[in-house]
Parts: C-alpha cells; sequence; structure tokens
C-alpha cells in the first residue's frame, strides 16, 4: 500500500515527541501521497480529512484524479491546545478495474495554534493608539498580542515607511526597541518628521524557525503642527446696518451681533467654542458655548463700547488656536451737530452765505459725511444739491448771486445740514436765509442841529445856529425784509 504524507514531497514531516505530525495552518493542510498499481494502473485517488473515529468530520472524500499531492483550503482545523482534537488525512487509491485499496492514513495531526499578529499603537502612550502628533523630532509605538506556539519568538525588529509595511524611512533594526516580554514591547527613535506626512510603523516578530517572521503594521501617525483657522464674517441682515472702519465693526442694532465665522483644518477638528468679552481673549460677557448662532443672535451690547468674539479650536493633533474678532461696537444714537449758525439775510449787495458750526458729537461710531442742501423750497433743492462736505470741516461758504439774480421771484433760501454716521444713523437741521431785494424807507427827514454837538431831538427844525455842521435824523426808518443795522 502507499504511504500519507503532511507537506511537501521534498520535506520531512516534524514529528513530536508522541509521533504526531506538527500542522500549524489552521485554514489549509498540504497533502502528499504515493501509490502503484502494476497491473491496471491508479485511475483516481479520493481525500478526506477527519478524526479517526470520523475521517470525513472537515472534509468528505473528493476525487483528486492521478494527482499525488494537493493543498485543501476552505477548512478550520481547531488547535490541540484549544480543543484537544488530532486530525488524520485518508486517502483511497482506485485502480483501472475500479477496485478501492485499503485506506491509506497520515500520521496524527497535531494542529498548532496558526501564527497571530500582534496590534501596534502609534504614540507614547502604552497601548493607546493615536492618529496624529505635533513632535517633528522622532517617533515612537508601543505594541502586543504577537504569540507563535510552533517557533516560538525570540526577538523583535521594526521599521518605519510613508505606507503600511513599508521600510522607506527607516529600514528594519532592533534599535530602540525594549521587549516587555515576548509578547509585547515599545520603542522609539529620533527622526525627522514632515509636515502632513503619515508613518506607518511595522513590527516584526522574529521567530525560532528558520526565516519566518510575524509581521503587524500600525494604522499610521500623521505630523500636524498647525492649528485650525478661525473665519470670522460679518453676517448683517435687511434691519442691520454693518461698517467695518480700521479694523472694527459698527452695526447699528445692540441686541445681535453681525458676526459669523467658522473653523477649518487639514485633518478632523476635535472642538471649538465660542465665547464674548470686553477685549480680545476675555469671555467676561458670555462664556464659551460650542453655538455661536446661540451666542450672537441674543447678545446685549452696550452702544459705544468694544465687544470681542472668541474663538477657542483645538484639532486632534493637540494644536489649539484662540483667536478673537475685530471689535464689534453697537451704535443706536445720530451724531449732532453743536451750535449751528447760518447767514440769516442776503441781498445782490452781499450775497455771500456761511454757515459755521463748533462741533459735530458722534460718540458711538464714526461719523460718516456732513451734507447741505439748498433750494427755493424744503423740497427743491435747486440751488445746490447734497453737496458733501468733509467730516473734518466745521464750516461752509457759497456766493448765490447767480442764483438770486436770475431768479427773481426767490425769497427764501432753506438750507438743509445732514449729519450721519457709518451705520446710517442720520440727524437734519434746517436754517432759512432771507433774500432782501428793497433797500429800507424812511416816513420822513429831520433837520435836528443842536448847539451841543450830538445832542439831537426828535423835532425838525427850520433853522440853526452852527454855521459848520447840519446834523439830520431818519425818522420811521423800516425794512420789509430784513432788520436794520443801527450801527452804521
Amino acid at each position: 500500500m502507499f504511504k500519507v504524507k503532511i507537506g511537501l514531497s521534498t520535506e520531512d514531516e516534524e514529528i513530536n515527541e508522541q509521533g504526531q505530525v506538527l500542522h500549524n495552518d489552521q485554514y489549509g493542510i498540504r497533502l502528499y501521497w504515493s501509490s502503484r498499481d502494476s497491473e491496471s494502473g491508479i485511475a483516481k485517488y479520493m481525500v478526506a480529512i477527519g478524526t479517526k473515529d470520523n475521517k470525513e468530520k472537515i472534509a468528505s472524500f473528493t476525487n483528486y484524479g492521478t494527482d499525488t499531492s494537493a493543498f485543501i483550503s476552505n477548512i478550520f482545523l481547531e488547535s490541540f491546545s484549544t480543543s484537544g482534537t488530532l486530525y488524520v488525512a485518508t486517502v483511497v487509491a482506485f485502480n483501472g478495474a475500479e477496485l478501492a485499496s485499503e485506506e491509506g492514513i497520515s500520521r496524527d495531526i497535531y494542529v498548532q495554534k496558526a501564527n497571530i499578529p500582534g496590534v501596534v499603537f502609534d504614540g507614547r502612550i502604552l497601548f493607546e493608539d493615536v492618529s496624529f502628533t505635533t513632535d517633528h523630532t522622532s517617533i515612537a509605538a508601543s505594541f502586543y498580542g504577537f504569540e507563535s506556539e510552533s517557533c516560538d519568538i525570540i526577538k523583535y525588529d521594526w521599521a518605519i515607511g510613508t505606507t503600511a509595511f513599508g521600510t522607506d524611512v527607516i529600514t528594519y533594526t532592533n534599535y530602540g526597541l525594549v521587549m516587555l516580554n515576548d509578547s509585547h514591547g515599545q520603542c522609539q527613535i529620533d527622526t525627522e518628521l514632515f509636515e502632513d506626512v503619515t508613518y506607518y510603523i511595522t513590527i516584526r516578530a522574529v521567530t525560532g524557525c528558520h526565516e519566518e517572521y510575524i509581521v503587524s503594521s500600525s494604522d499610521g501617525i500623521t505630523l500636524d503642527r498647525v492649528a485650525p483657522k478661525v473665519n470670522f464674517t460679518v453676517d448683517a441682515s435687511n434691519d442691520t446696518i454693518v461698517s467695518i472702519q480700521n479694523n472694527v465693526i459698527y452695526q447699528s442694532v445692540k441686541d445681535s451681533m453681525a458676526i459669523g465665522g467658522n473653523v477649518t483644518d487639514r485633518h478632523d477638528i476635535k472642538s471649538f467654542e465660542w465665547g464674548l468679552g470686553s477685549l480680545p481673549g476675555l469671555v467676561d460677557i458670555k462664556p464659551f458655548t460650542y453655538d455661536l448662532a446661540s451666542l450672537t443672535s441674543v447678545a446685549t451690547l452696550v452702544p459705544g463700547e468694544a465687544a470681542f468674539v472668541t474663538s477657542n479650536a483645538v484639532d486632534l493633533a493637540g494644536n489649539q488656536n484662540i483667536v478673537s474678532s475685530f471689535a464689534v461696537i453697537a451704535d443706536t444714537t445720530a451724531p449732532e451737530m453743536i451750535d449751528l449758525e447760518c447767514t440769516q439775510f442776503i441781498s445782490i449787495r452781499k450775497s455771500v452765505v456761511t454757515c459755521n458750526w463748533l462741533t459735530i458729537v458722534e460718540n458711538e461710531s464714526i461719523l460718516k459725511e456732513t451734507i447741505i442742501a439748498m433750494g427755493s423750497t424744503e423740497t427743491n433743492f435747486d440751488v445746490l444739491d447734497s453737496f458733501v462736505i468733509h467730516k473734518d470741516t466745521y464750516s461752509f461758504t457759497r456766493d448765490l448771486h447767480n442764483h438770486i439774480s436770475e431768479i427773481s421771484n426767490t425769497t427764501v433760501i432753506f438750507i438743509t445740514v445732514s449729519v450721519s454716521n457709518v451705520v446710517g444713523h442720520k440727524t437734519t437741521y434746517g436754517r432759512n436765509v432771507i433774500v432782501d431785494r428793497t433797500a429800507p424807507v424812511a416816513d420822513n427827514l429831520y433837520v435836528v442841529t443842536s448847539t451841543s454837538h450830538g445832542n439831537m431831538r426828535d423835532v425838525h427844525q427850520k433853522c440853526q445856529i452852527p454855521r459848520g455842521y447840519v446834523e439830520v435824523k431818519l425818522i420811521g426808518v423800516f425794512d420789509k425784509e430784513s432788520p436794520i443795522d443801527k450801527n452804521r
């Protein structure tokens, strides 16, 4: 009869002290057998895997033709240390006459546990995996769970690459590696790492069998030294006017804030929160919250006082960015012009109009502009339409001679002065300038010369004593358009 062998035909079986064949693949087995029939030859071989009590327990008899070796896969062999089961391979040969041989049975098969690759943890914390590091000068890992029942582990090597199981950064070495016992350990080495590159640490367990290794790679660790980026935006609604001046956000309401924000990072964000303070970095007005909308939609600002939105963002690598927005200032009042005075009367002979003011008070935001308009009516600015004056100017002069000479029926010039701030609040002032088109008139002219110079009487006289001067006095002088200048 023939012999059934476990393994390749050219290799000897590995036998333990009990004469059992050692086998360390739980998911497949390679068999070799030999036989001959000098009369009709071998027509086919039927092969099964099982136990002595149940020869087809694992794999039923299968026709392998005239092949004398096979690898039987898609099976599961329990290890002896777990189940106490010994397996056998059974081969039956059929000759050309369809006569079956006696069963050829292998030695008892002692199944050992398959080599178990361990788990590799990136980072310095023992048996705790991290995905990111901020250290660009060194790299570390720990590992456990490597097992080899058949060969035993005698030492470990490790390597670093930019792909799983890669060795392009550091080839296999035992430098910097410490075995805590035969199944786990840790390693660390100084090497330059580059931003946004993922590094994989591979642990190789060296077994007592010739050139047999158990290899496992980490899931990678990425160098990230860049903190999250916080972007603030101005989100003005239809009922809110916003103006940004010199890195300050002025807004027209006090019960909300026209500001939004978002946080971005090349990798994932661990946390980000928002707070409100009276200075950059402070959250003394409202503490940190994860909901920016709840912070800004119900804010109660003190008009004229600055408030800052501060963000605290942290990425998975631990990079932190605390950054504050521009100052946000609410302005709910209009500017005020102090002591505005304009020329009250003009004529063809005196046609210059001048307006002066002491100052313009704007306590909460910034003055935007001063606009002067002049017209023949309060709504028709046909003399001067919306002339913008620089905000730091405190007077305005315009000669209206051409206008009052060309339009003879104009008796009043209406002046409108408007001052506005950057959030749209405006105060408007009106002044009237009377156009005097007639000279003063008098009822009579009295001669009032007296011997005491300057001591005039309101009585007309027909003769006088002094010969060197005449004193006269207008009686009943009046002007229907402008008052009489009594100082002239």
